[in-house]
This record gives C-alpha cells, sequence and structure tokens, in this order.
C-alpha cells in the first residue's frame, strides 16, 4: 500500500529556541538569526523524520492506498495499521473512501469486543509507540457494504501527536527527552558551520543520541 502524511495544524513553536541556539554555536550577534531560525526548523524536520516522531504538539493526516491491481483475498486494511509518527495523543477522525466516491466516518468500536463478534467500527491502541489502528472489515459503510465487500479508494486518519505545547510554567516541554533537544542543536550547529558543503547531513553524534528513541516504522 502507498501511503501520504501531511500537517494540517502546524505546531505553535520549535523544540530549541533561538537563544539557546546561539549560545550552543557561540554565536554573540544577531546578523545570522533570520538563518538560524531557518536551520532550526530544518534540524527540527531531519531529527523527526530519523525518529518517526513528533516533538511540539500538531494534527496530521495520514493517507493509506491500496496497492493496484487490488487482490481479494488479501485485504489492505487485514490486521493492525501502525501510525507514522508518535507519540499519538488522539484520534481526530478515521474516514474511508471507496471507488465510487462515498466517504464514511468510522467510529470507535464498543468494547469489549466478545468473540466470536465480528469487529465493527476501530479500535486503537495509544500506548503503543507506533500507536496502532485496527478496522473492523465487517464495518458498513454509507451505502450498505461491509468494508471486506467494498472495492476502497482510501483511508484517512487525521490524528493528533507530539510531546506537549510550550507553556509559561514548561517552555521547553520537558516531556521530549534531553538527548532529542540535544542532537536538534547539535545538527543545526553542524548546518551552519557546513553551509554551502555538500557533505551537510546530520552529524553522526546527533544520530548516535536519537538512536535509543527512534522507531522503526512499519504500515
Amino acid at each position: 500500500m502507498r501511503t501520504t502524511l501531511q500537517v494540517t495544524a502546524a505546531p505553535a513553536t520549535l523544540p530549541v529556541g533561538l537563544g539557546i541556539t546561539k549560545r550552543h554555536c557561540r554565536i554573540d550577534h544577531a546578523s545570522d538569526d533570520d538563518l538560524l531560525q531557518v536551520y532550526i526548523g530544518v534540524a527540527t524536520s531531519m531529527a523527526e523524520q530519523y525518529l518517526s516522531r513528533v516533538l511540539i504538539t500538531q494534527t496530521l493526516l495520514w493517507t493509506v492506498t491500496p496497492e493496484w491491481p487490488v487482490r481479494p483475498d488479501v485485504h489492505f486494511l487485514r490486521g493492525a495499521l501502525q501510525l507514522p509518527r508518535a507519540p499519538v495523543q488522539s484520534i481526530a477522525s478515521v474516514v474511508l473512501t471507496d471507488q465510487r466516491g462515498n466517504a464514511t466516518t468510522i467510529v470507535p468500536a464498543t468494547l469489549p469486543i466478545v468473540p466470536p463478534a465480528a469487529l465493527q467500527g476501530y479500535v486503537v491502541d495509544l500506548s503503543q509507540q507506533p500507536a496502532t489502528l485496527v478496522v473492523g472489515l465487517d464495518t458498513i459503510l454509507v451505502d450498505g457494504r461491509t468494508v471486506r465487500n467494498a472495492t476502497l479508494q482510501h483511508l484517512q486518519v487525521q490524528f493528533v501527536a507530539g510531546y506537549g505545547t510550550p507553556t509559561d510554567n514548561d517552555p521547553f516541554v520537558a516531556a521530549i527527552p534531553e538527548p532529542i533537544k540535544q542532537a536538534i542543536l547539535l545538527t543545526i550547529a553542524h548546518l551552519y558551520e557546513h553551509r554551502g558543503d555538500s557533505d551537510a547531513a546530520m552529524p553522526r553524534a546527533a544520530e548516535w543520541l536519537l538512536d535509543p528513541y527512534r522507531i522503526p516504522w512499519v504500515a
């Protein structure tokens, strides 16, 4: 299956500020402030991509499309799907669209599910990283068909993820592990010092700090 991920509600700020960045880079002038702001954003994106995480609270839309031709014996929604970013705070919506263009908003399943009852709706486990989502194949769509008997165009999951949003009492979001913040600062310094160079990737020291928090994401 093919997937795309987009931010629908951007984070309110970045996980590290300009002040601490300048102190880390030993910069005592303001002439490069705009450049440093760019590097803070780039380094944050690099860290989030490497980790399969997002840091500051934001809303994302994940679209999952089955590969074509569709195999009738292997449904792309069979089993659990891993959400592509962590930590997930909540699910905002789950929508299935069939090839006729009919969109069905899937609601949470009624728990507990007693075997051998068929699963209708969705079940999400936010305690895991990555969080998992199961959509019942016996869920009824708007045209009366079940998920297992319909040819689907795509699944869209809108969810809220991140460690939190800065506040007056917690301006640096204490829940974000300190090694992640330090890795971002190391990457900013590397980008700043090597601007214009062909080898301006994330430094190995930053990867070493991020590795314990990296999630091997599998759709």
